[in-house]
């Protein structure tokens, strides 16, 4: 069965290059030191998150560990 397409939510807020690049080599790192980092809240990160597709990636890594 086919999935309904998502739609791309764009979010309100501005990230730059360098959060972005930070984000996402850093993406592994515990949430606490993101937010000491980066100037968004836990939400915000989370979103920005799923926006790049790092949570995606995270949960098949999890995966693939697990076998």
């Amino acid at each position: 069965m086919k999935r309904p397409c998502r739609k791309k939510m764009i979010s309100a807020l501005t990230w730059t290059t360098e959060q972005d690049i930070y984000l996402i080599e850093n993406s592994t790192v515990n949430m606490a030191v993101l937010l000491e980092y980066l100037p968004y809240t836990e939400e915000q990160i989370i979103e920005r998150k799923e926006a790049l597709g790092l949570l995606r990636r995270e949960w098949q890594m999890r995966r693939f560990r697990t076998k």
